[in-house]
């Protein structure tokens, strides 16, 4: 039903007008039979002198579908002049204000959502945050701004005869066109939306940040106050309510009480992101591009992270940056045609089915000694020498009685150009493997620390190099192999696909979409696994320091080989 969904919205969408730019240039010509008074734009058709405006008391339901993020999500909103309650999804999450409370001069917002503990058990939690003299606390909407609309023509949309109104702008770099549709209501003596479609350009990036259509319905100006706004009902009280403060690191941490098309929150977790993060720019210019990209960021991260999909997103070191800059924290390259590992996989599917029949659920190299700490590559395209370098380690803890040794990582970023590898530029497993085969890896000690750029390879100078006999692609696409090669063989190095969720990985097991698992672009290490339903979840250990995920780590999903983690293993032999 949702791709019947998403293909004729894509139809509707191809056939009412497309780029932004066309969008702009069509509403540049001049509005029919429209008139300004006291700078408010009032349609002069079937309402005359009505400003655009939305009832202070209403009820209503919306869904939003959004191209650029493919999410339909759906709201519900109860909304008077001092309170407001927005369900998002089926009410599984949900966010009450109330602007005067008697215990709480400045108001105070509830927000409940569902949490999985570690166990999976899935518990109803409930936070709140008291307003101050400095940042009260209003009523919340869903509907847009309609400061700047402009009526243009009568238009049928819906079923409903509506009056068009559009709004243009050029700010920071981000050419945006707004459309609502929507009809007067005598008795609200106020508009009612039936539609709302808003189209961003990102000129700094040359690409489309947002296009987002929103259908309003089941709108009504009466309803009991007391069954909508009372939070006691849904078990949630002052006293058992988990507090938060406006602080930086309160509102960054959760993004709880926060919407990202508010500008002045969007400014006030971009500043709490700036000192987290030592963000420094060069001036102006580069300043509001940041703040664009991070607003977009804070938008995906908000909206994922209301879905409960099983993970939460967060605001973390890269959300930032563009595409292009993102690539320099990854660094894979497809390794050339026919290049395979010199060592078969000693199991056939016969063998790994029957040791796959006795094999524990859950596995975890990390409390056998054989994972090194968590690295972080910075802004070097290096991850192909920290996935090889950690399945170097544990192999080499496995043969050396459990000494585990930090390897480095350096050496392959120096020395490995002559066999496929470009530093930090990027790089493929097979080159890495193919250098270590010939030299050996020396000790981070000896070699030197990790410089997070190109250096002269100092190979030759090293008193001892640990050289690896070959290397070994398991099985592809085979939970079972896998998990008999990480048990017998681990840790091993894995090529992954990171999408901009990835990147923004907080907790929980991810799932995307989104991931191609032929696109693998980055390189990390498979340390274990475990079960959550019956499903197995892989525990990835990634080079982004240990500040990123959880604690360095990612679970993700072994379900349909999200993200390519099964498409192309492997482990090394001495």
């Amino acid at each position: 039903m949702a791709k019947f969904v998403w293909l004729l919205l894509v139809l509707v969408v191809a056939t009412q007008g497309l780029s932004v730019k066309k969008a702009k240039s069509a509403t540049k010509r001049a509005p029919k039979n429209v008139k300004k008074v006291d700078g408010t734009a009032k349609a002069n058709l079937e309402n005359p002198d009505k400003p655009l405006e939305w009832p202070t008391q209403y009820t209503l339901k919306a869904k939003r579908m959004s191209l650029t993020d493919n999410v339909i999500e759906d709201y519900a909103i109860w909304k008077n002049s001092k309170q407001s309650r927005i369900d998002y999804n089926g009410g599984q999450v949900k966010s009450f204000v109330s602007s005067k409370d008697k215990n709480f001069r400045y108001g105070v917002k509830y927000e409940i959502h569902p949490e999985a503990s570690i166990d999976q058990d899935v518990e109803t939690v409930c936070n709140n945050i008291e307003g101050s003299r400095w940042e009260r606390l209003t009523p919340e909407t869903i509907l847009p701004d309609v400061d700047g609309f402009e009526a243009e023509i009568e238009e049928t949309m819906n079923d409903k005869e509506c009056t068009k109104f559009i709004y243009d702008s050029d700010e920071d770099g981000v050419d945006a066109e707004k459309t609502i549709w929507a009809y007067y209501d005598g008795k609200a003596r106020a508009w009612v939306p039936v539609r709302y479609e808003v189209l961003e350009f990102n000129s700094w990036l040359g690409s489309k940040n947002k296009h987002e259509i929103w259908d309003f319905f089941d709108y009504d100006k009466d309803f009991s106050f007391r069954t909508a706004f009372s939070v006691e009902d849904f078990g949630c009280t002052e006293e058992e309510a988990v507090k938060h403060t406006m602080d930086s690191e309160g509102v960054t941490k959760h993004l709880l009480f926060v919407d990202a098309d508010n500008e002045k929150h969007v400014d006030h977790v971009f500043k709490s992101f700036k000192k987290t993060h030592n963000k420094k720019y060069s001036d102006a210019d580069e300043h509001a591009m940041r703040r664009s990209l991070f607003k977009q960021s804070m938008r995906e991260v908000i909206q994922t992270n209301r879905q409960n999909k099983g993970y939460k997103l967060t605001i973390n070191q890269f959300a930032d940056k563009t595409p292009e800059e993102m690539k320099r924290y990854m660094g894979l390259m497809r390794r050339p045609e026919g290049k395979v590992g010199n060592v078969p996989f000693p199991y056939d599917d016969k063998k790994v089915q029957e040791i796959a029949s006795d094999i524990p659920t859950e596995y975890d190299l990390r409390l056998l000694g054989v994972v090194s700490n968590v690295k972080n590559q910075e802004e070097c395209g290096s991850c192909w020498t920290f996935g090889t370098t950690a399945a170097v380690e544990g192999a080499l803890a496995r043969n050396n009685g459990g000494k585990l040794m930090a390897l480095s990582n350096q050496a392959l970023v120096d020395c490995a150009w002559a066999f496929g590898a470009g530093g930090c530029d990027g790089g493929t497993d097979n080159a890495a493997y193919e250098w270590m085969m010939e030299y050996g890896l020396p000790t981070e000690a000896e070699y030197g620390p990790y410089k997070n750029k190109d250096g002269e390879c100092n190979i030759k100078n090293m008193t001892v190099t640990f050289p690896i006999k070959g290397y070994t692609d398991v099985t592809p696409l085979s939970i079972g192999a896998l998990k008999v090669a990480l048990i017998n063989h681990g840790p091993l190095s894995v090529s992954v696909h990171v999408t901009k969720a990835f990147a923004k990985y907080s907790s929980g097991i991810f799932y995307d979409t989104e991931c191609n698992q032929l696109h693998l672009n980055h390189e990390v290490s498979l340390v274990g696994y475990g079960e959550r339903d019956g499903d197995t979840f892989w525990i990835l250990k990634n080079s982004w320091g240990p500040q990123w995920g959880i604690g360095g780590y990612m679970y993700i999903s072994a379900r349909d080989n999200v993200c390519g983690v099964a498409t192309e293993p492997t482990y090394v032999v001495f």
